[in-house]
């Protein structure tokens, strides 16, 4: 693999028209009962049927996706908690995708000092050095947490650069309860998650890390709902794409990403729950029975309503 993901990221984007990136988020209460079974005989206790039943599910959708988006985001958090089976099946699933010609974010959200960083990142970034595990796909990229000092972030941008990768760092996120943190106004005027930006800046623009595309690898994680400080950090990044999540059940529109936008470049808008269970939106009802078509019909709207604001 020897182009960096943002030119990776680029071509993709152009090759399906859309910068769009679907959240995987599989919750087993919300899957289809075709999927997992009538709703009130549901056993949320079984692992195994769980496990199978997002498996199941979430490989529809990718292949649902796929002609239409770029990339799709795995919450690592989903599989997890079904433990190590849980786990398998993400790695399993990232290698589906891929199969897919489809891009693949981990959103893992990791953050630690040394030694420790760095076995994260060869956990969720690198690809695996053992013989038996030869046929394993890792993520294109993952979302990092940089709250315990840009130094944690340098093990995650060693196995980017070696193995032609990317970050997204959390910088603005879009929990309602972020701006207690992440507003907080400096001596200088600035909010914290604006400090950061700059200095993320510096990271970002290493020529090591920037593209023929003129983007870098290392982006940013800024809330799709945070309009009031997404143009000053789409100032303070300029080389860096933004992952835009909270569009869709979370409040987030089109029109919200608009300052997050270069040329109609440099952003991802990332929905989850609104394309995944589309059959449970009321504006879907006439569909509602055929899940896979709910989530088709989801995905290609939304490709016209951020298209509508891009202009494309």
């Amino acid at each position: 693999m020897t182009d960096l993901f943002a030119d990776r990221l680029v071509e993709a984007i152009q090759s399906k028209g859309s910068p769009i990136c679907v959240g995987i988020d599989p919750i087993f209460d919300m899957l289809p009962d075709a999927i997992a079974g009538a709703s009130a005989k549901r056993n949320a206790n079984d692992s195994e049927a769980a496990i199978d039943a997002i498996f199941a599910f979430t490989t529809a959708v990718l292949k649902i996706v796929a002609p239409y988006v770029p990339c799709v985001k795995f919450q690592s958090a989903y599989f997890e908690k079904y433990l190590w089976e849980g786990v398998e099946a993400y790695y399993s699933l990232v290698q589906e995708a891929a199969d897919l010609d489809l891009l693949v974010i981990g959103d893992v959200k990791r953050g630690d000092i040394g030694s420790t960083a760095g076995a994260y990142a060869a956990a969720h970034l690198a690809e695996p050095p053992f013989d038996e595990h030869d046929d394993i796909r890792m993520p294109d990229a993952i979302t990092v947490n940089p709250m315990l000092g840009l130094d944690t972030l340098e093990p995650f941008l060693k196995t980017a650069k070696d193995y032609s990768k990317g970050l997204f760092v959390l910088v603005r996120t879009s929990n309602p309860g972020s701006a207690e943190l992440q507003d907080v106004r400096l001596d200088d005027g600035r909010t914290w998650s604006e400090m950061l930006a700059d200095k993320l800046h510096v990271i970002a623009s290493q020529p090591a890390l920037v593209g023929s595309s003129g983007w870098s690898s290392v982006g940013a994680v800024v809330g799709a709902t945070q309009t009031h400080t997404m143009q000053s950090i789409r100032q303070r990044l300029p080389q860096s794409f933004f992952l835009l999540p909270g569009y869709g059940a979370q409040g987030g529109t089109a029109d919200m990403t608009r300052a997050a936008f270069k040329e109609g470049q440099g952003a991802l808008v990332s929905a989850s729950r609104s394309i995944l269970y589309a059959n449970r939106d009321q504006k879907y009802s006439d569909i509602s029975g055929d899940w896979k078509k709910c989530v088709e019909q989801a995905v290609m709207d939304m490709k016209a309503d951020i298209a509508g604001v891009l202009g494309t």
